[in-house]
């Protein structure tokens, strides 16, 4: 039988996340012109391609899908440790951000991009929402771009005087224009651009309904943080609603199916059943709620009800590895500990009997980062499962030298517990079928001339906005400078 000719064809144990959720422990997957033609069993492979690989050893899975990032904060990664949230989000999430131009924001937002390629990501979503330089979000979209990534880009209108800075401040009509702009400029087959505002307490209640209404119009995702850390104090305070965050948005008639909630913890009674009867998507933040110490976190709510849910990272200055693998565990691991939590909280203390199974599975938060992802982000008829029809976004993992998953019969929980593969043994990461990783390098950009200029960048801005009080503010360390040796 003479075999048919397609561009890649790769070879190993497929996970392809169809609705069947097949998996071909010996399989095939080929690719033509960016899209998968075929998927299936290796004996029952017809194809020959103009590249090869894989094979024994190797995993090939859907490309990772992120759900929620903020990527100019590379400039601040982990400063958050220590501080208090109006210490960082006024003394350096505002200032060192702001102070970023076009240029300042490529640099800033490089690094994290490459940590998303180089662990698997092929989408993610940036939140930007520092426009005292207007071109700063052209600096991020210029590294998506460089990159290779795909990209839905929020550009986030902020108004309010009680919790924005004034340099930060944007009339609606001024927002609108700007993300009008952006559009006509980014948008592209990897790349596309919608409108929205922090939270409910970042703009006012008109201007932020008028924002969503934009999104429909345009049929783009409406995407904002709810509840938002200042709702609780300015909601009732300011606006003399004491109800919650999604109370209020169905009170507006924003809650609706364009709609996807970043974090949606510690809800109001009743508000998980809104988002379910509403179609809204929960972008799941597990990594930076265990960080910040949520000891209630709570994703099952919505898993349990159907509501359509993706993981997300947030941004380096919290999510400090900005590894996808590592929400994965902690979807886990924060949904254990928060079961444990309102167990002890309520009438009858937990009693371990040995027939408890705790919720969730490895199966369960790889579905999350991939197939979940794309559903929450609308992006499910073309990504997030490897099926024919759809585009090439894949993850090609060699396996063979990580002893952290071997032996194989239990692989995905290895995969998961043991927070994913090593960048070295990730053989290719591609985008529409385009090679972006080979062998945890990108193919394009210095990964150490993005680090020496980010490190560079972050002295200066330290210096320009007197931040640097803030670094290392609890430290019970003594750091000693050469001229202090």
């Amino acid at each position: 039988m003479e075999l048919k000719k397609c561009d890649t064809l790769l070879k190993g144990m497929v996970i392809t996340m169809d609705p069947e959720r097949n998996v071909f422990t010996n399989g095939y997957l080929a690719i033509t012109d960016g899209r998968i033609i075929s998927v299936g069993s290796a004996r029952n492979c017809e194809y020959r391609g103009a590249e090869e690989l894989g094979g024994e050893g190797h995993i090939v899975l859907p490309g990772l899908v992120n759900v929620h990032a903020h990527l100019v904060q590379g400039c601040m990664r982990g400063m958050a440790d220590g501080t208090t949230f109006e210490e960082r989000f006024f003394g350096f999430y505002y200032p060192m951000t702001g102070a970023c131009d076009e240029e300042r924001s490529h640099t800033s937002a490089t690094p994290p991009i490459l940590d998303l390629v180089r662990r698997g990501v092929t989408t993610t979503v940036d939140d930007h929402f520092t426009h005292v330089h207007k071109n700063s979000i052209d600096g991020v979209l210029a590294a998506i771009r460089d990159v290779g990534i795909r990209c839905r880009m929020a550009r986030l209108t902020i108004n309010d005087a009680d919790a924005v800075p004034e340099p930060f401040r944007e009339n609606l009509d001024t927002g609108i224009a700007e993300t009008e702009r952006i559009k006509s400029k980014w948008e592209n087959e990897l790349i596309s651009v919608t409108a929205s505002s922090i939270g409910i307490t970042y703009c006012e209640p008109e201007q932020l309904k008028e924002l969503w209404q934009w999104t429909v119009s345009n049929d783009r995702q409406f995407d904002i943080h709810a509840p938002a850390v200042f709702d609780q104090k300015y909601l009732a305070k300011r606006r003399g609603w004491e109800g919650g965050s999604f109370e209020w948005l169905n009170e507006m008639g924003i809650l609706s199916p364009n709609v996807i909630a970043a974090h949606a913890q510690n809800l109001k009674p009743g508000e998980a059943d809104l988002i379910r009867d509403s179609g809204a998507s929960i972008a799941l933040v597990p990594d930076m709620e265990q960080v910040l110490g949520l000891v209630s976190f709570d994703a099952r709510n919505f898993l349990e009800r159907g509501v359509t849910c993706g993981l997300g990272l947030d941004g380096p200055v919290v999510a400090y590895g900005h590894d996808l693998w590592t929400a994965m565990r902690s979807f886990l691991t924060g949904q254990r500990l928060g079961d444990e939590y309102r167990r002890r909280s309520g009438d009858k203390q937990s009693e371990w009997t040995g027939e408890e199974i705790l919720y969730g599975s490895a199966e369960q938060a790889l579905e999350l980062a991939t197939i979940g992802g794309a559903k929450a982000l609308m992006m499910d008829d073309h990504i997030g499962s490897l099926e024919p029809g759809k585009d090439a976004d894949v993850l090609v993992i060699d396996r063979r030298g990580e002893t952290q998953l071997s032996p194989p019969a239990a692989l995905l929980s290895n995969l998961v517990y043991g927070n994913g593969p090593s960048p070295q043994s990730i053989r290719r990461v591609l985008v529409k079928g385009k090679t972006i990783v080979v062998n945890g390098e990108h193919v394009s950009v210095d990964r150490f001339e993005a680090i020496r200029k980010l490190d560079e960048l972050q002295e200066t801005l330290l210096e320009e906005v007197n931040a640097r009080r803030f670094v290392r503010i609890r430290s019970r360390f003594n750091w000693i400078s050469d001229s202090e040796a």
